[in-house]
């Protein structure tokens, strides 16, 4: 691996690790959007979809898997972090322990379902996405589609089922699950010319070298 695609790995990396952490934070507040509901994460959807999808296209499964690997250490990492701050006793002058707690605090049983969830969604995102381009290598838009329908349905259905099974109606399990997968798959459908844009620029600056 030459330096320039040292560089374009370090700020895929970098980008995919702090857009995961920023997730799970926004993931906090859950918002209705037409007969679904879904949580503020999917506002950084968009550039974890481009990221993964540039990886997966530029430098294979096994390079993403690895980036996929170290965001979920990352995350694993932060959310013990902020279990710790929290307990750690708040100063005489600090009067928003409650809403810091409830930010930053998730129960055990959340925060498994959203790491599984997340390490099969992201590793069957991309293996579909790259598996898929040995027969269909110029179909780079139906394979970013494809590959995010099967991976978000499957990160959705597994975090829903595992985190709120018994706790939410049924049929709001349902919702989260199909509202959350197609404001995913539209988002990946509105970002894909910069996607595209951007998987060019990359493999053409690597050509060059």
């Amino acid at each position: 691996m030459n330096k320039n695609e040292e560089k374009i790995t370090a700020a895929l990396f970098g980008i995919y690790c702090a857009g995961l952490i920023i997730q799970n934070i926004l993931a906090t507040k859950s918002i209705d959007v037409f007969a679904f509901t879904v949580t503020t994460g999917i506002l950084v959807s968009p550039l974890l979809f481009i990221a993964q999808d540039i990886s997966s296209e530029v430098f294979g499964y096994n390079q993403t898997k690895r980036m996929v690997l170290l965001s979920f250490a990352m995350n694993l990492i932060g959310v013990v972090l902020f279990q710790i701050a929290i307990i750690l006793p708040a100063s005489k002058v600090y009067g928003n322990q409650r809403a810091f707690q409830v930010i930053l605090g998730t129960t055990a049983r959340i925060s498994a379902a959203s790491f599984i969830a997340y390490i099969a969604g992201s590793l069957v995102n991309s293996k579909i996405m790259v598996t898929m381009k040995r027969r269909y290598n110029k179909s780079l838009f139906a394979r970013a589609i494809i590959s995010t329908i099967f991976g978000q349905f499957l990160d959705n259905a597994i975090f829903a089922f595992i985190a709120f099974l018994f706790v939410m109606p049924l049929s709001a399990l349902i919702s989260m699950v199909i509202g959350g997968t197609l404001f995913e798959v539209l988002y990946e459908v509105l970002f894909y010319p910069i996607t595209k844009s951007a998987i060019k620029h990359i493999k053409q600056s690597m050509i060059r070298l």
